[in-house]
């Protein structure tokens, strides 16, 4: 039988009309056929105040959770969940210990509480948890369930949020699903990781196709393949976690740290190269035989420090005390070193030290070059010496933009990683930002070291000798020839030194200051 509309009843849903909800309606009972008091409603021995009545749908509710602890159960009541459908079942009888805290206490009981029926509607997907599932399920005297799984802070859910029953003869807790931060700045790493991918591939073939092979080449090469390696292992085992079988899944862990390492270690090369340049050590004038024994020391160190890391932590996965906070655990929970203390040690920390160095090579190399433009007069004794200053100095501008994105911004990444552990905050926009940036460092690598006219006219040069044209690629020489005599009293090239660093046709050498200054 329906409330009759007396004009008290109306009076109260006029009032109700129009307003901000006193509670969801989720955590509401349906009052429509209820008796109307003074001041309120009454339905099976409960009163609700005005106050906590509202309309929606043409239906009355009732917040009777504002006044009364409540519990939420899955089913309605003399039912239970058998395959995620409500069935008729008196034999299990809905029962819940309460606890406070995680301690088992007496001060409440089931008769306390205010029994919602029916499942939670989550804005979310919704999980079933037991005690065989390794979480912890704990009622308190409130009527907040508190959630601890294994690795976990505790999380408390309220009725809202959470149902009860049991579950094919299990008693079970229905959680809806919440935002996980960490697992949506995965979802934006991955995403810009598989931007990145083919545009570290068209950068690499580029450098493949052009003819000039110069260390500084070969080492962009080598950063780039080594990058591009990393981001292919870290989105197949992203994406395929939970189904890669046990040895694979060790092999891609140790690959991905490898690898990651590697590329870290030739970018740390090419600033280490370019410090040597502009602080004297190897001269700015060098032969094709000291740039390839120079490589060679590059490779052993580039690959050489990496493997040694990684045989370490190899020996401490196999071998260490698993019950150690310094143990990797690799290949325990997932495909890659544990969360925490040795994610820092084994990942993050080799990152630090490169990127602090890169860093301090930087400030350096910027030292000498300001120290270099007060004796810009000192460099004019021979324009082949000019020349191959001009060269290096064009070379550190592309360096320039290169450190402040991978400097400044996987600094970022470390210090969002650092807050997501340790103050265990959910990241802000500005750490989605910055982790999104360094995903697609790829683009940022393409566009500073193939997107010019400079390398497209190489790769055009290149394709009428492809094509059995070689006459075309000649006048194409011949024509950049002319302008460069027009514009300078020297080649374009001097003593191996590659002029791939070139931002436009060579200038003389207050041009290319200001150009310095301004880049």
């Amino acid at each position: 039988m329906k409330l009759p509309l007396t004009p008290s009843v109306c009076l109260l849903i006029a009032l109700s009309l129009g307003q901000e909800l006193p509670c969801p309606i989720n955590l509401s009972v349906n009052i429509s056929d209820g008796s109307p008091v003074p001041g309120g409603i009454e339905k099976d021995n409960v009163t609700y105040p005005q106050k906590d009545i509202f309309t929606s749908g043409g239906v009355i509710w009732g917040c009777v959770c504002n006044f009364r602890k409540c519990i939420r159960k899955c089913c309605a009541q003399n039912e239970t969940k058998v395959h995620g459908q409500c069935v008729k079942d008196i034999i299990h009888p809905f029962e819940v210990i309460f606890y406070e805290e995680k301690e088992v206490t007496s001060v409440a009981h089931l008769d306390d509480f205010f029994i919602i029926y029916g499942s939670n509607k989550c804005d979310s997907n919704f999980s079933r948890y037991s005690p065989d599932s390794g979480a912890d399920i704990f009622m308190q005297p409130n009527g907040k369930l508190l959630f601890h799984e294994e690795d976990s802070d505790p999380t408390y859910f309220d009725p809202q949020d959470y149902c009860l029953d049991v579950f094919n003869n299990e008693s079970s807790a229905f959680l809806c699903d919440r935002p996980d931060p960490v697992e949506d700045m995965r979802v934006v790493n991955l995403l810009g990781m598989i931007i990145s991918m083919p545009f570290l591939l068209l950068t690499f073939l580029v450098y493949v196709i052009l003819p000039e092979t110069s260390l500084h080449r070969r080492a962009l090469m080598s950063y780039v393949l080594t990058l591009l390696v990393g981001y292919i292992l870290l989105v197949t085992v992203q994406l395929n976690d939970n189904t890669v079988p046990n040895t694979l899944c060790h092999v891609l862990g140790y690959s991905i740290i490898f690898f990651f390492t590697v590329s870290f270690f030739w970018m740390n090369v090419m600033c280490i190269d370019m410090w040597l340049a502009f602080s004297g050590i190897r001269g700015f004038n060098g032969k094709k035989s000291a740039e390839k024994k120079r490589f060679i020391i590059y490779c052993l160190y580039a690959w050489g420090v990496p493997l040694l890391h990684i045989l370490t932590v190899f020996l401490l996965n196999t071998y260490g005390d698993e019950r150690s906070a310094y143990h990797p655990q690799l290949g325990y929970r997932k495909c890659f070193v544990e969360d925490g203390l040795p994610n820092l040690l084994y990942f993050y920390l080799p990152m630090a030290i490169v990127i602090v160095i890169n860093i301090i090579l930087f400030i350096l190399t910027t030292i000498r070059i300001q120290k270099a433009k007060r004796e810009t007069s000192m460099l004019k004794h021979t324009d082949s010496k000019r020349h191959s200053y001009e060269d290096d100095k064009q070379k550190f501008n592309l360096y320039l933009k290169l450190m402040l994105a991978m400097g400044i911004n996987w600094s970022m990444e470390l210090i969002s990683w650092v807050v997501t552990w340790k103050i265990n905050k959910s990241p802000t926009w500005i750490w989605y930002l910055t982790d999104f940036t360094n995903a697609i460092y790829g683009v940022v690598i393409f566009f500073l070291f193939v997107f010019k006219k400079k390398i497209w006219r190489s790769l055009k040069k290149r394709y009428y000798v492809w094509v059995g044209k070689p006459h075309l690629a000649h006048a194409m020489s011949t024509s950049a020839s002319n302008r460069g005599t027009r514009t300078s009293n020297f080649s374009t090239t001097e003593s191996g030194v590659n002029t791939d660093y070139r931002l436009s046709d060579i200038r003389n050498v207050k041009e290319e200051e200001r150009a310095l200054n301004r880049h």
